[in-house]
């Protein structure tokens, strides 16, 4: 079988991407997935049909000629639990508010303690944010296949074995980088609590693994998932304050670069859920920071919507993101200019400047001036955010920038009443849920 490319766009992503749900593990609503008996596999398409049964137990999953198809599991997993984590954490920091009448949506709008009560469904929930146990469940599963294809033989493989251990280490790095961002500490396989910063460093080394996994493999598929652990782990040095070696790495990847989370219509958990929430539903409207947003008096196009009415809770003002089209439009996971921005943060100054107008330009955007440390990181954040607008990175800057500059720009954390005219709470990052500290025995 021809190797896939995701990295562009353009492809045919119905015949090339997996839409199947992958093998998964869980119990309850415990953040760390258990060892389970069955692979679940919902319908595929074209290239990669698999032709397999419903349920398969788990003895059969040592079969080598699974492989390839474990590991296009664990990205299933991981792009279920990415969309839910766009929107859940959007309408955490700012970027999205929730005009509905059900509760959990409310809960994550206004930030209050009721969140360690959610988060923690399963990544099928529809009415619900599931942010925690679908991303550990994608990076567990990630775990276990890797090592099940260490063990297999690899002329019993169709597929690379190195590729394909690659591959499940740099979404095992995405789904760690990812709750470290968000989360106040985090914990891995029922294992003690551990800082932001330990987590930043798992994702690290995992990344680590994949890049060194990838290496002298040269097909399209390796060059996509090589740049994607690069930007992944550019992002995890960022968030350490290891600017030099954020540099390095996003220095490398092309500015043309997108691996994408794919989506599709053929199941709800491939459904893309900010367009399914937002714009079928009607339960999510752009929040007010992201709205009438111009650059030097021009419309800013990188955050677009439009006005319709009033939401589902018959109050609220719905304002519906135009960002993704459909609920099979796929969304970014790491992008080249992502990279860019990473080394506009990392070094400032002239550097900063001249990545700001070098992406502008792109849109056709004014120009940006000036020689203030402060103004130019300020305006970092700012194109931050409507660059990368709906990809989950927002959670992460709102709390690796600093105060002073999230001050400067107006663009702290908002206080107050919400758009429900409920107050906020006191939460920035998401506190653990409670099914994994009712259920962790090593967290107090």
């Amino acid at each position: 079988m021809d190797l896939i490319n995701r990295n562009s766009k353009e492809m045919d992503m119905s015949r090339h991407q997996s839409n199947g749900q992958g093998w998964r593990r869980g119990r309850g609503g415990l953040g760390v997935a258990l060892a389970g008996a069955f692979l679940l596999l919902a319908g595929c398409d074209g290239l990669l049909d698999v032709d397999l049964p419903g349920q398969v137990e788990a003895r059969e999953l040592n079969d080598p000629r699974l492989a390839e198809t474990l590991v296009l599991g664990v990205q299933a997993d991981f792009e279920c639990g990415f969309s839910h984590y766009v929107f859940g954490t959007g309408l955490h920091a700012d970027e999205l508010d929730s005009v509905s009448t059900l509760r959990n949506f409310n809960i994550w709008g206004s930030r209050n303690d009721e969140q360690r009560n959610f988060g923690a469904d399963g990544c099928e929930a529809l009415g619900s944010v599931a942010v925690w146990r679908p991303l550990q469940t994608a990076r567990f599963q990630a775990d276990e296949t890797i090592r099940r294809i260490m063990e297999f033989p690899q002329d019993q493989i169709d597929m690379n074995k190195d590729l394909l251990v690659g591959w499940s280490h740099a979404y095992a790095g995405y789904s760690i980088v990812l709750l470290s961002e968000a989360f106040c500490s985090v914990t891995f396989d029922i294992g003690p609590e551990e800082t932001r910063a330990q987590g930043f460093q798992r994702a690290e080394n995992r990344f680590t693994q994949a890049i060194q996994s990838l290496e002298g493999i040269n097909t399209q598929e390796a060059e996509s998932l090589r740049n994607m652990a690069l930007v992944g782990r550019a992002r995890a040095r960022l968030n350490l304050g290891d600017t030099g070696g954020a540099v390095m790495d996003a220095a490398q990847v092309p500015l043309d670069f997108v691996r994408y989370s794919t989506h599709s219509t053929t199941s709800d958990r491939r459904r893309n859920r900010v367009h399914r929430i937002s714009n079928v539903n009607r339960n999510l409207s752009v929040n007010a920071r992201f709205r009438g947003l111009e650059v030097g008096g021009a419309p800013d196009p990188r955050v677009s919507y439009v006005d319709a009415g009033v939401g589902t809770d018959g109050f609220s003002g719905l304002f519906l993101q135009q960002k993704y089209a459909s609920e099979a439009d796929d969304k970014p996971i790491a992008t080249g200019r992502e990279a860019l921005l990473i080394i506009a943060e990392a070094e400032g100054g002239q550097i900063a400047v001249d990545i700001i107008n070098q992406l502008r330009a792109t849109h056709d955007l004014p120009t940006f001036s000036s020689s203030d440390p402060l103004e130019i990181m300020v305006q970092v954040m700012d194109e931050r955010r409507r660059e990368l607008w709906l990809q989950g990175t927002r959670m992460g800057d709102m709390l690796r920038f600093s105060s002073e500059v999230l001050d400067a720009a107006d663009l702290n954390w908002e206080m107050g009443l919400n758009n429900k005219l409920e107050p906020f709470g006191s939460n920035t990052c998401l506190p653990l849920m409670r099914a994994e500290t009712d259920n962790n025995p090593n967290l107090g």
